[in-house]
């Protein structure tokens, strides 16, 4: 079964990982479900677990439709305008 945005906070946690070899990087996974095959859980530390509730929708529509949100953080300004 899968939920949309507005009911998927009803039902749980989600997990806040960091990546190791590149700290910038955080995937966002449902904490019931498997990990992303792209990936092995050995190069993730989990930072935090929150209910979804406590995510931003956009990310929780991200875990719903693709079964993790990946994003990266401590840009400048300079990066992206270079992007």
């Amino acid at each position: 079964m899968v939920l949309d945005a507005e009911h998927w906070p009803l039902v749980g946690l989600v997990q806040l990982l960091r990546a190791r070899p590149h700290p910038g990087c955080r995937l966002v996974t449902r904490a019931d479900a498997p990990f992303p095959d792209d990936t092995r859980e050995s190069e993730w530390r989990l930072r935090r677990s929150r209910h979804a509730d406590d995510v931003n929708a956009e990310v929780r529509e991200a875990v719903d439709r693709e079964g993790y949100s990946l994003f990266r953080t401590g840009l400048s300004l300079l990066e992206i305008l270079k992007s």
